[in-house]
């Protein structure tokens, strides 16, 4: 048996802003909620989130014998401008690719585990079919908003990552029921009226969802999106996110392309593309779709003065 608070140590000196530990189950209502949305057609065309279902649910379908599902979150808020005022992306693309630094941190944390004892892990980041969001909330790390977005009293500028284990902990965290109360906001100020039905996000209707994998736009969505690449009204609205603290260890990570400023944005070119964002999210998308995007824009454009 492992101690819990010894485990989340180690994960907070990785430079994760928080850890929670759930005993691994079968999480049959969201299971459950995950169907309905999937009936109701809030998944759009992402046809892949109907596969392996059960994995989804049950962290042993993933590893045999897991016994423990930890789950950290971080934050990727920073301290930066961009420099164009018409070409912005979601904030979590100014850093390093996510999925390439959190499983780095937790790859850290695994082998501290195994040196101070012996246990199987799985690492995931976006990178296997289980619902880290609803294991975040069964961890203690987070509750579900309104904006079916994880928050937690540092707000939701974070991204989560989990491991599964078939190691045992002499102390497991209990699951956060939402706090969002009467509040409407994201609801309210979403700009694609996509959270309409609470605590779900219809994708069909979402910008984040076309700008980041529906593959064939629309172009009046490309206009409309107030950002090229993802979308974050819903978070900046929050009220949870009133009181914003930057992660220091990201302002080392600054994206170069946060320097372009509009006229970098149009004159963009596919050989500059990975010296730009090769090293942020934004470069799982490639350059055609994200050049499409900043197209659209330019042709849209109302007002030529405030360009540069």
């Amino acid at each position: 048996m492992m101690d819990s608070r010894l485990i989340k140590e180690f994960a907070l000196r990785a430079g994760f802003s928080a850890c929670g530990i759930a005993r691994a189950h079968k999480l049959g209502a969201a299971r459950a909620r995950f169907q309905e949305s999937l009936d109701k057609g809030f998944l759009a065309d992402m046809h892949f989130l109907e596969r392996d279902i059960d994995k989804r649910f049950d962290p042993q379908e993933l590893l045999p014998g897991c016994q423990s599902v930890i789950v950290v979150t971080y934050n990727y808020l920073v301290d930066a401008v961009p420099a164009s005022d018409r070409y912005r992306t979601a904030r979590y693309t100014w850093i390093e690719d996510y999925h390439v630094l959190v499983k780095r941190l937790l790859e850290d944390v695994v082998a501290q585990m195994q040196r101070v004892g012996v246990c199987r892990c799985r690492i995931t980041v976006d990178s296997s079919c289980i619902s880290e969001k609803n294991w975040a909330v069964e961890a203690g790390v987070g509750r579900y908003g309104k904006n079916g977005l994880v928050h937690n009293d540092s707000g939701s500028f974070f991204v989560l990552g989990a491991i599964l284990s078939d190691a045992t902990f002499d102390f497991y965290d209990s699951p956060l029921e939402s706090d969002c109360g009467e509040c409407r906001l994201c609801i309210e100020k979403c700009p694609a009226k996509a959270l309409e039905t609470p605590y779900r996000v219809d994708a069909k209707k979402c910008f984040s969802y076309h700008l980041n994998e529906n593959k064939n736009p629309d172009n009046e969505v490309l206009e409309r999106a107030p950002l090229i690449f993802g979308c974050d009204v819903c978070q900046e609205v929050c009220p949870k996110n009133k009181k914003i603290f930057s992660n220091k260890e990201n302002i080392s990570k600054i994206s170069v392309f946060l320097r372009l400023q509009n006229q970098g944005f149009e004159n963009l070119r596919n050989e500059e593309f990975k010296t730009y964002f090769g090293n942020t999210a934004i470069a799982r998308r490639k350059y055609e779709r994200l050049y499409r995007a900043i197209q659209t824009k330019m042709s849209h454009r109302s007002d030529e003065s405030t360009w540069t």
